[in-house]
């Protein structure tokens, strides 16, 4: 019974414990259920947000893609807009230019056959046919010029005269040092014809005549010793008159009244030269050296005389070609009996030589130098050019001397392109003679 009622007491508060730890149970089990959800739903925000920056980046680079795929597209445009451009602009230029080499005028000369003598013009200057600088051959001073520069003057005439009077002192003492050994020489002479005749008598010893003999030779020795000195000093003497050497004029004087002059100085006290006749060297190119001999003409033109031609001849060559300049040297005399011509002057020697018949001349200014030799370009009748090899026999300055490759027909082409080739069409045109006629036809016409 006890039992039983303990038992009915207990039971409500075990139902309450019950009921308190059915609850709990039933708590904890909604928090582990909360649980998962609340992770479930943080991951999930993760995921949606790796997923937002996932997008980002994509439209960041979809972005980057499509602009440099736009600046792709922009240079490949520009490029070949560049392209086009160049290319008609390279078009349009090479038809200029097919233009203009096809329509390319040029000016023609037919050669002309060149004359018996070959004529040509060279620099020379003239000298003095003779020119000698005078010097002092004695010490002293300057007393008197009696000639200036520009006087003519003749052989023997007395330029000018010098004072010496230290050589007029030695002059007399060595006269003085000469009779007074011409005296011991005729002491020794009497002494030397007494011994002789004594040796003869055997009067006198051997060695006494020959001592008195040896006195007699030396003393004459001395006497001629003597009087060489006296005849060098009296040579002196006469250098005191300084003379011309030979007819001409005076082109320098170097001294003056009082001057002091030394005899072997280097500075000559006068310069004479004579200028009849005058002394002209040319330099005659190899090409024509054959021709250049003695005795062919030569015209000289000065500058000062515009009007006048004064007549040469050639009188010697150097017989030999100059290495360097390919030249020969030759000596022209001009005749210059009144003076007009001076020396040092400039001129132009027209030098006339004997000719090649069968040669033509052409200007110089038709020439092309190719790398297979020297050509001209001649005009075809179609027009057409063809390059023809020339020889040249000489250069006349303005002109040439063509010897083969050329014939009187053909049209030359006047400074010629470095371009021009073979097969090129031109147009040539028209000389003065046509244009001239040209205008004259229908004036002619009209009248």
């Amino acid at each position: 019974m006890f039992f039983l009622s303990s038992l009915r007491q207990r039971k409500p508060q075990n139902l309450e414990s019950i009921r308190e730890f059915n609850e709990k149970k039933m708590n904890e089990t909604l928090l582990q259920n909360n649980e998962p959800e609340n992770q479930h739903s943080a991951d999930g925000d993760k995921e949606l947000r790796s997923i937002a920056s996932r997008q980002k980046k994509s439209q960041r680079a979809l972005a980057l893609k499509l602009f440099l795929l736009l600046g792709a597209v922009s240079l490949i445009v520009m490029a070949v807009y560049g392209l086009v451009t160049r290319s008609a602009t390279t078009e349009y230029l090479q038809r200029q230019a097919n233009q203009a080499y096809a329509e390319l005028a040029v000016s023609v000369e037919t050669p002309e056959k060149a004359p018996a003598t070959t004529s040509i013009d060279l620099p020379g200057q003239t000298q003095a046919y003779i020119q000698a600088p005078v010097y002092a051959q004695t010490t002293g001073y300057v007393k008197k010029w009696n000639f200036d520069i520009g006087s003519h003057v003749k052989e023997g005439d007395v330029l000018a005269e010098i004072d010496t009077p230290a050589v007029d002192q030695q002059l007399n003492q060595a006269k003085a040092t000469l009779k007074q050994e011409q005296a011991t020489l005729d002491l020794s002479r009497v002494t030397f014809q007494r011994d002789q005749d004594l040796l003869q008598r055997k009067v006198l010893a051997q060695q006494d005549f020959d001592t008195a003999k040896d006195n007699f030779r030396e003393n004459q020795a001395t006497v001629n010793s003597g009087e060489a000195v006296v005849l060098r000093l009296e040579a002196l003497e006469d250098f005191k008159l300084v003379k011309a050497p030979f007819e001409g004029i005076v082109t320098a004087r170097n001294t003056d009244i009082g001057g002091m002059v030394n005899a072997g100085s280097g500075n000559p006290l006068f310069i004479v030269a004579r200028i009849n006749p005058l002394r002209v060297y040319i330099n005659v190119p190899q090409s024509m050296a054959q021709d250049a001999t003695v005795g062919v003409t030569a015209d000289l033109k000065f500058n000062e005389f515009p009007e006048r031609t004064f007549p040469g001849k050639v009188v010697r060559t150097a017989g030999a070609i100059d290495p360097t300049s390919r030249t020969l040297l030759t000596e022209v005399d001009v005749p210059n009996g009144n003076g007009q011509l001076l020396p040092g002057a400039y001129m132009q020697v027209h030098l006339s030589t004997g000719g090649n018949r069968q040669s033509l001349l052409i200007s110089a200014n038709t020439l092309l130098f190719k790398s297979d030799g020297t050509t001209v370009g001649v005009v075809e009748s179609d027009n057409k050019v063809e390059l023809k090899k020339v020889k040249i026999g000489k250069d006349l300055g303005t002109h040439l001397e063509i010897t083969e490759g050329l014939s009187p027909e053909d049209r030359v082409i006047v400074n010629p392109s470095d371009s021009l080739a073979s097969g090129q069409i031109v147009r040539v045109r028209p000389s003065r003679n046509e244009k001239k006629q040209a205008t004259a036809a229908p004036e002619a016409k009209h009248s």
